[in-house]
């Protein structure tokens, strides 16, 4: 245990409603918080704020906030650090969830050491939340934080976007669907993270600790510079706060030398901020707070940009105006449409790298470079996937109808046409080179079991709808006493499993389909897609998708089909 004496001012209360209105989801604030604890004194200070502050604060909404902790089982005082945890939440009368996480049972990611026990913890705390009826979790992450976030992102690489480090709020998204971890799918997109200290230094927050008596423990591990990069750039810069020697490059770890060597020549080409290992600690978090300040500015002008170029189009694909896209002249506000444009078309999970072409440099340049090539009527076509699953085409718009060239624009191009680009999803692999790598076809699922469970479920009580995330695009939700009985019969007496109910994609869009198949025959069963939520912040209107022969798109009644993806920042 720890208390120390801080020459720094605590954070007031008022001083911190200010800090909590700043990070309100989009959403507003929900009737139950949890706050990611550790026992250290960042979360601690924190869940001591959140309860002081939801305590005094008038509101016709009962807000109840909990402690939530994971024990990773990766240290000896693992336990104890978690006993000390629940302990303090309940000095202040905060309810407390411990949840502990077994190595042993699956899902066991193959993920580097520090990657999967992030996200062994991630999950954990998102299952706590679920267990809690929680949709926002309060993390203690702190200016000294960000910094260490930035500098990081710098050692890989990363363009200024990056370096502006986390967040204030942001969606938790839909996860990464690898090992069986961090799968949140549409769950993950009606939760969220806020970090109310971003802009609190540690010494405040040790400062707050020690006016308000706040016990604490301290984690040896990460002061550790051999152990991790974040733990080595953050030895870096205490010693030269202290003025005190750093750590011999020869006692460090290859790796971790060679993305330090690194971190020095990319922040070397950031413009009017110091973010070297050399600079002082004031400087870096001068410099981390402009170019999170630089990076919600941009966000704000790639909103404005999305509203005057963007075109009404089918559902699941974006159309811009390209005459629209030239005026951006600004190249970072180019790299973060294209970005939240991938990001919203993208068949990876919402939130993912993968959704964003890896964030790669030379990925988003050769998309940029593409878009901001001024097209004429004779201009060649060329589509390109340049990653995330998304493919961009040219095409002509022309009142209410959209083509699609297939060698020169001049094969479609009349006076008054509109040329500009359309993103959507790229069609997966073939089904036989599928098979030869052992990857399952997400196009096509078998939902049969899904159905008929839940339709048991409701005879027993249970909800009388049922809900499917399809390609991590669309959500269909089935209304189980709206389907038809003998359908229901169907699937029920099925002892050869010759009937399957399955989702299958159509147009060269992929929108989602229900097909019945029966024997071998198959029978389409619904087709029609909703309208996007009215509360979407940017309601691109969506043409109506007619088939080729003018027919109306096939109602079940009983499947309700709507895009999920946000077009939204965060």
């Amino acid at each position: 245990m720890a208390l120390r004496a801080i020459k720094h001012a605590p954070i007031t209360a008022k001083e911190f409603a200010n800090m909590f209105r700043q990070c309100t989801p989009p959403v507003g604030w929900p009737r139950n918080i949890g706050v990611a604890t550790s026992g250290g004194p960042d979360s601690s200070c924190l869940l001591f704020l959140i309860h002081r502050y939801l305590s005094e604060e008038k509101s016709e909404r009962t807000q109840r906030v909990f402690s939530l902790t994971v024990d990773h089982a990766l240290q000896p005082t693992s336990a104890a650090m978690a006993e000390h945890c629940s302990k303090f939440a309940q000095r202040l009368g905060v309810e407390h969830v411990t949840s502990k996480i077994d190595w042993v049972q699956p899902p066991v990611s193959s993920e580097p050491f520090e990657a999967a026990a992030r996200a062994a913890r991630y999950q954990a705390l998102f299952n706590s939340m679920t267990e809690k009826d929680i949709d926002t979790l309060a993390f203690g992450h702190h200016i000294d934080d960000q910094v260490e976030t930035s500098l990081l992102r710098l050692s890989w690489g990363s363009t200024n976007l990056g370096a502006a480090g986390m967040k204030y709020c942001r969606r938790w998204g839909m996860g990464w669907l690898k090992d069986g971890l961090s799968e949140y799918g549409l769950e993950g997109m009606n939760r969220w993270i806020v970090r109310p200290l971003l802009d609190v230094s540690k010494d405040r927050i040790l400062a707050t600790c020690e006016a308000n008596n706040l016990q604490y423990v301290v984690d040896q591990t990460n002061f550790q510079p051999g152990i991790t990069l974040r733990n080595a750039i953050r030895h870096e810069i205490q010693a030269n706060a202290r003025n005190q020697p750093q750590t011999p490059m020869s006692m460090l770890p290859q790796d971790i030398v060679k993305r330090l060597m690194n971190l020095e020549i990319v922040a070397r080409s950031l413009r009017n901020v110091s973010m070297s290992l050399d600079s002082s600690i004031e400087e870096l978090r001068t410099g981390v707070r402009v170019l999170s300040q630089e990076a919600r500015d941009i966000d704000d002008r790639v909103d404005s940009v999305l509203r005057s170029c963007s075109i009404s189009t089918f559902p699941g694909t974006f159309l811009c105006s390209g005459m629209a896209l030239h005026q951006v002249e600004n190249y970072d506000v180019r790299r973060a449409l294209v970005l939240r444009v991938l990001r919203y078309v993208s068949p990876n999970p919402w939130g993912s790298v993968n959704a964003d072409a890896g964030r790669r440099r030379d990925a988003i340049s050769q998309i940029t470079k593409q878009l901001w090539t001024r097209m004429t009527k004779k201009s060649r076509i060329h589509s390109f996937n340049a990653g995330g699953g998304v493919l961009w085409s040219p095409v002509v718009v022309r009142g209410n109808e959209i083509k699609m060239p297939k060698i020169v624009i001049s094969e479609f191009f009349s006076e008054g046409d509109m040329l500009g680009w359309i993103a959507y999803r790229a069609p997966p692999l073939h089904q036989r080179k599928l098979d030869q790598q052992g990857i399952a076809n997400t196009l096509e699922i078998d939902v049969t079991k899904i159905i008929v469970d839940a339709y048991w479920r409701k005879g027993n009580g249970g909800p009388s709808t049922t809900s499917i995330l399809y390609d991590c695009r669309f959500l269909l939700t089935f209304d189980l006493d709206k389907i038809p009985q003998d359908l229901i019969s169907c699937l029920l007496n099925n002892p050869a499993n010759n009937n399957r109910l399955v989702l299958l994609p159509r147009t060269r869009w992929f929108l989602p389909s229900v097909v019945i198949e029966q024997d071998g025959v198959a029978k389409m069963l619904h087709e029609k897609l909703s309208e996007e939520p009215k509360s979407s912040v940017f309601p691109i209107p969506k043409r109506q998708y007619r088939k080729r022969d003018g027919a109306e798109e096939i109602d079940s009644g009983w499947v309700m089909t709507q895009w999920v993806r946000p077009l939204t920042a965060i």
